[in-house]
């Protein structure tokens, strides 16, 4: 699965250097972004292109490919504080260079829609609070989108600028 993410977005910066706005596009603001997988894949594609200038892995795990020593591009890694795999994640990004951030009040499916739609079917009776802790967090889901933001659209402001 990550393999094809990887072509996937290999493909896309492709194609965009085969449009005509590619003569003029400062390719050094490129920058991906994924959460899970797609943060993984993110990073991989990142990894042998140098046509991306930064990259915001969101809890996906980096230990499935060796990622070459002295990575150089900027590299945020977000995780949550409720993940079940933050001893995984946090091996995996061992050694990396990159500024860490952690939200301790959500859990791995917060980065994603789930983080605002779970708490409104938990106010309708729809999922327990248990449930909704165990896919988003406990925490308000207006903060943690916000955070989510504020800092992925920081990290790429200094970056991409």
């Amino acid at each position: 699965m990550t393999d094809t993410r990887t072509a996937d977005l290999r493909l896309v910066l492709d194609r965009l250097g085969s449009l005509p706005l590619a003569r003029v596009m400062d390719t050094r603001r490129i920058g991906l972004y994924g959460h899970s997988a797609g943060g993984t894949a993110a990073v991989y594609a990142a990894r042998d292109d140098r046509r991306v200038g930064a990259v915001v892995n969101m809890e996906g795990f980096l230990d499935l490919y060796p990622l070459p020593t002295g990575f150089d591009r900027p590299l945020l890694l977000l995780r949550t504080g409720g993940f079940d795999g933050s001893a995984r994640i946090e091996c995996s990004w061992a050694g990396l260079p990159g500024r860490r951030g952690l939200l301790p009040d959500a859990n791995h499916w917060a980065f994603t829609d789930y983080g605002s739609l779970v708490p409104r079917l938990q106010a309708s009776g729809l999922v327990t609070a248990t449930a909704r802790t165990a896919l988003v967090g406990a925490g308000d889901p207006a903060v943690t989108r916000a955070e989510v933001r504020r800092r992925v659209g920081g990290f790429f402001a200094r970056h991409l600028s």
